[in-house]
């Protein structure tokens, strides 16, 4: 499929550290419910919102999305926000989106948690005009809109996931089985490299 007969794309941005069925839930169910075309996961060099890099290194979260999304032809993988460096800001990201899709109506897909801090977002006023956000809903977390003018969003139903990234992680340090958390080619991906093993 063209960028340029691409009518409808979303966003998905995060550590990835790593991919794990939550993720990948969310993605298929924008495509699925949302009418998405393409669903692009963004793994980010560095969060301006989290205190801490990603434990894994670029290269092995990137590769981790790749085996997780292979067979999923809606679903892509973008190093962008990785070969920029540095801390990753969304609007830059989707400006570049913008370009290479340029027929396309850009959404943005963010967990309640998130959704709630947009307005600390950077330069959250000029993202705004470019994208809409799909929302999903997280334990623990109300679903409050900001208040921003110019706010558009859509609430992605879905059920809550309890997979997470951290799950995983001590898992693995605690040399428990990571199986019905992420795919087998993530799992065998992660022991292969003893990822989180420290």
């Amino acid at each position: 499929m063209s960028s340029q007969t691409i009518a409808s794309l979303a966003l998905f941005g995060g550590a990835f550290d790593p991919v794990h069925y939550g993720h990948l839930q969310v993605a298929r169910a924008a495509v699925a419910r949302m009418e998405m075309e393409r669903v692009i996961l963004i793994p980010s060099a560095q969060s301006p919102l989290k205190a801490h890099a990603p434990l894994a290194s670029d290269a092995d979260r990137l590769a981790m999305l790749q085996l997780a999304t292979a067979h999923e032809p809606a679903l892509a993988v973008s190093s962008f926000e990785l070969e920029q460096g540095g801390t990753s800001y969304s609007l830059k990201t989707a400006l570049h989106f913008q370009q290479q899709y340029p027929r396309a109506e850009l959404y943005w897909i963010v967990g309640a948690d998130q959704f709630a801090q947009l307005a600390r977002w950077h330069a959250i006023d000029q993202l705004l005009q470019v994208v809409s956000f799909l929302v999903c809903r997280r334990p623990g977390y109300a679903l409050q809109p900001p208040t921003l003018p110019g706010l558009r969003y859509q609430i992605l139903e879905l059920a809550e996931s309890d997979c997470s990234s951290t799950e995983i992680r001590t898992r693995c340090q605690m040399g428990q089985s990571i199986a019905e958390l992420t795919t087998q080619q993530v799992e065998a991906f992660i022991s292969a490299r003893a990822l989180y093993t420290l």
